[in-house]
């Protein structure tokens, strides 16, 4: 069984395990630790990646292997002005199709409200945003130094952008693991909480892994930011004035890498080894946050045989 899904149970038949097992073995690995893609469009369809695939969860709760790409993230592109671009990375849907998925293999990158995408490569210390527009034009957006009393240590987690997510006020949000800044239309940076700091973190994940090193950024309705913090194993909370809280913990083994907001739902993808680089050393399972508080798991895939590298 690769994987069950609630609400009823989903079993991908043998002979698709077998086809996804063979892709994977076929294919080098794209991802070093556990991704970040996770995306929903307008029919509340859910998107994610894990090794061998992109992965679909319709609304009625069936799982399919969507696309053999398995890179750390994706960005969805709702309203179609890219449908026929030509981009200088993957897309995974046809060309022309509407709503359009794109993957990226070394940064995250976000559809904005203003009609561009931007993408934020990794530079260390640095806040560095390129703006994309429907035209296939690519500039740089911003370039500048992180304070350097919150700038993070150079190392394999930290020194630069981990998550982007477009905000319908007209503000992108980013993060570099430990804070979030805002970035207006006309390129201006602003602190919406920095140095944040998580009250009762376990202490049992790997000494490695920063605190609380968020990997995913999403907006919800009201304007409030969930933060998936893979460091504290939790879903951050910030509202407009930078006040944080806890939206929901998550149980050892398993710490949340990505979070989406659908109809003010809270979707949330998980690895059971926050520092996961093969597929055999860890598994995502998906979760979704009602507004009502319930969370209901609605996939948990199984960990991949080990290989030889």
């Amino acid at each position: 069984m690769l994987a069950t899904a609630k609400k009823g149970t989903v079993r991908i038949q043998s002979v698709a395990i077998l086809v996804f097992w063979v892709t994977l073995y076929l294919a080098p690995s794209a991802s070093a630790h556990p991704g970040s893609g996770l995306v929903i469009d307008h029919q509340s369809n859910v998107y994610f990646a894990y090794w061998g695939g992109t992965w679909k969860l319709d609304v009625n709760e069936k799982l399919t292997r969507f696309h053999s790409n398995d890179f750390h993230w994706m960005a969805i592109d709702l309203s179609g002005r890219y449908a026929s671009v030509e981009v200088p990375f993957l897309k995974i849907t046809q060309q022309g199709a509407i709503p359009g998925l794109y993957a990226f293999a070394n940064y995250p990158a976000t559809f904005h409200s203003d009609g561009n995408l931007y993408l934020a490569p990794w530079f260390p210390g640095r806040i560095r945003l390129e703006r994309m527009r429907p035209d296939g034009i690519k500039s740089l957006f911003v370039d500048a130094p992180i304070d350097p009393r919150v700038a993070r240590r150079l190392g394999r987690h930290e020194g630069g952008l981990l998550a982007i997510a477009s905000g319908a006020t007209g503000l992108l949000y980013i993060s570099d693991g430990a804070s979030i800044w805002t970035v207006s239309e006309a390129g201006v940076i602003a602190p919406l909480v920095e140095g944040i700091t998580v009250p009762d973190c376990p202490n049992d994940l790997p000494a490695e892994l920063p605190k609380p090193h968020i990997r995913g950024l999403a907006l919800g309705s009201d304007n409030q930011v969930y933060a998936a913090a893979i460091g504290c194993r939790c879903v951050l909370r910030i509202t407009p004035s930078g006040s944080v809280s806890v939206a929901i913990r998550v149980e050892a083994p398993w710490s949340p890498c990505a979070v989406s907001v659908a109809k003010d739902d809270v979707y949330i993808l998980e690895y059971d080894n926050p520092l996961a680089e093969w597929p055999h050393e860890g598994r995502p399972r998906l979760r979704r946050l009602a507004r009502d508080g319930r969370v209901t798991t609605l996939v948990t895939m199984e960990k991949a045989p080990h290989k030889e590298h």
